[in-house]
């Protein structure tokens, strides 16, 4: 059992957590409207089998989306995160509001 939900907001260190469990990847980012969707921004670190892990600094008070993307191919949603919404065309964007 996961210790906490993800994202995890940390307001003791002013930092968020993005986790990831992808076994096929070799190279997983992410992206979303707090980096316009920049897919080179923000790459996640493989820090064990198929877990991927990055740490970000606090946003603003807001409500943003985001998605992974998985070896500069494939958009994922955040499968741990159950708040998303309906991209507009065939898939979601998972919802973060701080």
């Amino acid at each position: 059992m996961k210790p906490h939900p993800f994202p995890f907001i940390n307001e003791g260190s002013k930092t968020i957590q993005f986790h990831l469990k992808m076994g096929a990847a070799s190279h997983v980012s992410l992206s979303g409207t707090f980096n316009k969707w920049s897919t080179s921004e923000l790459e996640m670190t493989h820090v064990q089998d198929d877990d991927w892990l990055i740490e970000i600094p606090m946003l603003p008070q807001g409500k943003y989306y985001y998605r992974f993307l998985i070896d500069d191919k494939m958009w994922i949603e955040d499968i741990e995160n159950q708040l998303r919404e309906p991209d507009g065309v065939v898939g979601f964007y998972s919802v973060l509001t701080i």
